[in-house]
């Protein structure tokens, strides 16, 4: 599981993080590895750079609280991941949240948020351009799909500014409606622990594969359905 602990001005710059993970010593007993990407440079007291990373309260007490279930799995011979699979929502390690524009996005993504901040997880923003908000369906107003192409980046710059209050590595794309096929490739190519999808959005999709089955059918992850 990793740890985003600084953040760069642009949204799409790589962040150095913090891995740990269980293995095995030289003598064969069970460790703990705390690894530093090789980007992890931070100013020591007298303005020197040091191979490190700065975190924040929460952050440490998110690393904190990593190791110490890690520590306690090796403590008690448990299997590694008994207590901290990334698969639990106490330890996620990337979210993704699906916005169509609407209200019910927007709870949508504000629930993803939550679980993220709570893991210190890399969050993921997949817009929908082209979705008419009352029924979920294809919009064909020329009004309607001039308005998205302004609110839409607009809104993920908004939340691209909260995330990084909140030292969380975020990322968006925008996918037009009319090629649904193109966000769910890029779902299946990803590796994520939660996605959150607004209820209008289950069915997204053309014939056979709809973007709730679909995911359910083809992502070892958690699913939530927001109302």
């Amino acid at each position: 599981m990793t740890y985003p602990v600084h953040r760069f001005g642009c949204r799409e710059e790589y962040m150095p993080h913090i891995v740990t993970l269980r293995s095995k010593s030289e003598s064969n007993h069970d460790v703990i590895n705390l690894v530093l990407s090789q980007d992890a440079i931070t100013l020591g007291p007298e303005g020197d750079p040091w191979c490190g990373v700065t975190l924040s309260a929460e952050q440490a007490r998110c690393l904190a609280r990593r190791l110490s279930s890690m520590a306690t799995e090796i403590e008690n011979h448990e299997e590694g991941g008994y207590r901290t699979s990334s698969r639990s929502f106490l330890h996620l390690s990337s979210v993704v949240a699906i916005h169509d524009g609407s209200q019910q996005s927007h709870r949508a993504y504000q629930a993803a948020l939550h679980f993220a901040r709570q893991s210190l997880a890399n969050l993921h923003l997949m817009v929908i351009s082209g979705i008419a908000y009352i029924n979920g369906e294809l919009t064909t107003s020329s009004g309607d799909i001039k308005w998205q192409a302004g609110w839409l980046p607009y809104l993920a710059e908004r939340y691209a500014e909260q995330a990084a209050v909140d030292g969380i590595s975020f990322n968006s794309r925008v996918f037009p409606a009319h090629d649904p096929c193109s966000l769910l490739d890029s779902l299946y190519r990803m590796d994520f622990d939660l996605i959150v999808i607004p209820n209008m959005l289950t069915q997204f999709g053309l014939h056979g594969e709809r973007l709730l089955p679909s995911v359910v059918s083809r992502c070892r992850t958690n699913v939530l359905v927001c109302l």
